[in-house]
């Protein structure tokens, strides 16, 4: 993503785009893979070799990582392009202010997502129709974005790396709003979107498409020019897209229940995780480093090699209670954390373990019933739909309860 440059046109509705050329200095405006995608794969090879230096992988007593992001810049990320947007300082369009009252219950009947922006202080509650920004710490919305066309089950909405751009999936493709201006732009018009997300460096949004002819049904497209730059192939349907922090690696969950993990360079899967436990697509994550997946099967959560679906760690609960439904890996812990619930006594809780040890960790009494659930990008916050009340939650990682959304 490049700055806008004086006298640059405008795309519909406010949205800041620009071209990058082909070879010879002609745009290419086709809307398959171009000889100048080979370029942009050097472009950002150049960013991800500059932020794995911010890659911390520190190994101590039973073999537990510990993560560190590489420090944003700014504007997040070099060369973005949105002047006067600061994520941090929740600087949106005017034209994305919510019109009337929040809706802060929900049914657990009705089906939602959640994420963060990546500065972690902007809760986006994703639903059928619209996307709903929160000031979570002060329960405040920020922005109501609203689907033109709906989206069933709903995607998560992704915030590029600098959080100034949000990303969500419907009917009719993939919706990016720019959140300074409010102008909207949509990639794969004529696909049905599933999931979305934006690579750590932002020069790309890996889009999980339902259909494709040739059953390559993850598309990515340069967010330069907003043209696809390459379809990847091997895979089912994909639920929910993740990256490594590097950007080097990335997974896709599928709707029939595995995971497929890719290296960004090349068109095939390097690995394949076919069974899981019939969980939804969202339900995996991957290690920060690329190393591993994380899942659900029989009761428990495995890491597994993606590349030999080696089980390399175990992480069992100590009690029965209930059927594990949601998994993600916290950074700023070193903790693995899972959501159960029990269908026939309508009850719930969190379990977490640490992750080198793979032993589980006493959380204290009345621990929340919450799904679905998402972690922040440093994994220092959890927040969940608490199915008993209807009302969305966020914690910290000794699940200590710091906000509920009341409007």
């Amino acid at each position: 993503m490049r700055p806008l440059n004086p006298g640059e046109p405008i795309g519909p509705g406010g949205f800041r785009l620009s071209a990058h050329p082909g070879p010879g200095g002609v745009p290419n405006g086709s809307g398959a893979p171009s000889a100048g995608s080979g370029l942009r794969r050097g472009r950002r090879t150049l960013v991800r070799a500059a932020a794995l230096v911010g890659v911390a992988v520190l190994l101590a007593g039973a073999g537990l990582y510990a993560f560190t992001a590489p420090p944003l810049g700014p504007a997040g990320t070099a060369d973005t392009g949105h002047e006067g947007c600061s994520a941090s300082a929740h600087t949106f369009s005017d034209r994305l202010s919510p019109s009337d009252d929040p809706q802060v219950t929900f049914s657990d009947d009705v089906p939602l997502r959640l994420s963060f922006s990546p500065d972690g202080s902007v809760l986006a509650v994703s639903q059928i129709d619209t996307v709903t920004l929160w000031d979570w710490r002060e329960s405040r919305a920020l922005a109501r974005i609203d689907h033109e066309s709906s989206a069933v089950p709903p995607t998560p909405a992704a915030f590029s790396p600098d959080g100034c751009m949000l990303a969500y999936g419907t009917l009719h493709g993939a919706v990016v709003v720019d959140l300074a201006t409010g102008g909207r732009k949509t990639v794969a018009e004529d696909r049905v979107v599933r999931s979305v997300t934006f690579s750590p460096d932002g020069s790309s949004l890996a889009v999980g498409v339902q259909s494709d002819p040739e059953g390559r049904l993850l598309h990515l497209y340069d967010t330069g020019a907003w043209e696809l730059e390459d379809r990847l192939s091997g895979s089912a349907t994909l639920g929910s897209i993740r990256y490594s922090l590097d950007g080097g690696v990335v997974a896709g969950g599928e709707d029939g229940g595995g995971v497929t993990v890719w290296n960004t360079g090349l068109r095939s899967p390097t690995g394949l995780v076919l069974d899981r436990a019939g969980v939804g697509a969202d339900a995996f994550d991957l290690l920060p480093d690329g190393s591993g997946v994380l899942l659900i099967r029989s009761g428990r959560v495995l890491l597994v090699d993606p590349g030999t679906e080696e089980v390399r760690r175990e992480y069992v609960p100590d009690t029965d209670g209930g059927v594990l439904v949601d998994v993600a890996y916290s950074a700023a812990s070193g903790r693995v954390f899972a959501a159960r619930l029990n269908p026939v006594s309508d009850t719930g809780d969190m379990v977490a373990w640490e992750y080198g040890a793979a032993t589980e960790v006493a959380l204290g009494p009345d621990l929340p019933r919450v799904f679905p659930m998402a972690l922040s990008g440093d994994g220092s916050r959890v927040a969940g739909l608490r199915t008993g009340t209807g009302d969305i939650a966020v914690y910290d990682t000794d699940l200590s309860l710091l906000n509920v959304l009341t409007g």
